[in-house]
């Protein structure tokens, strides 16, 4: 198995806090992970707790990539997001056809609109709710054979093939974004200096950069000798709110079929 994750028909569901070092614990995520022949399915789930709930009008995510193994690589063929808050609902589906080199995507998206107005009658303001519902598809302007999903599946193999990997995955994020997957330049045990957890054997550097103006963020990402996702921490501290951190918290075996029918993708 590609990952190290994964043994025989078993999968990986694998738990995670969220921290950021002025807030404290400020979300929870899941990982599920599965691959079963030449197919893989991989949903990660998240949500925010505390303030940060309040904060985001309780943002629940649910992201799933869906694809096939070929040499080693694993290749995208449907990638969804699913997200929601008290306000908003949207979905957005990508197709990927690898033989035209196009991808589609289908977006479904349910917002609440609030408008005030004064009411003469009252002498008060009247504010009234309706909810937008918009439909759209577009081919997307680049083609990519990872989504914000499998890219993390592929980190060890590509890193492995070359010092420095560029990559432009579909559903990274709204903007134009493009990531670059290296080795921190700094000694291993420098390196490691930055990860609560002893359980960190491996690091991968992967920097966000958004290609009009050079915005760029990044993180570390700790790999256990196992190869699974031990803890990934922000490489910089931010003003005010500090580093940002992932930490593993539990992780059991299930059944391959249950994650793949989560998905969607029976087997």
């Amino acid at each position: 198995m590609g990952m190290g994750l994964l043994l025989a028909k078993d999968a990986s569901v694998i738990r995670y806090d969220v921290h950021l070092s002025l807030f404290g614990k400020v979300g929870e995520a899941t990982i599920s992970i599965a691959e079963k022949g030449d197919r893989y399915v991989m949903i990660v789930e998240d949500h925010a707790t505390g303030m940060a709930a309040k904060i985001s009008n309780n943002e629940h995510d649910r992201f799933i990539s869906r694809g096939h193994v070929f040499e080693g690589r694993y290749i995208s063929d449907v990638f969804e997001e699913h997200q929601k808050n008290t306000r908003v609902s949207e979905t957005n589906i990508f197709i990927f056809d690898h033989k035209a080199k196009k991808i589609t995507r289908y977006q479904d998206k349910n917002e609440t609109v609030t408008t005030s107005s004064f009411d003469f009658s009252t002498m008060g303001v009247k504010t009234v709710s309706r909810v937008e519902h918009k439909k759209k598809t577009k081919v997307l302007d680049f083609y990519s054979e990872y989504d914000a999903l499998s890219v993390v599946l592929n980190v060890p193999r590509l890193t492995a093939l070359a010092p420095k990997v560029g990559i432009k995955p579909v559903g990274l994020a709204k903007k134009d974004r493009r990531i670059f997957l290296k080795h921190p330049k700094a000694p291993l045990a420098e390196v490691l200096e930055k990860f609560d957890s002893p359980k960190v054997k491996k690091v991968v550097e992967v920097d966000s950069i958004e290609t009009k103006n050079d915005d760029e963020y990044g993180v570390l990402i700790g790999y256990t000798s196992a190869g699974s996702i031990e803890e990934v921490v922000t490489k910089e501290t931010y003003f005010l709110i500090g580093y940002g951190r992932i930490v593993k918290v539990g992780e059991m075996r299930v059944p391959a079929e249950t994650i793949f029918k989560e998905a969607g993708d029976e087997i």
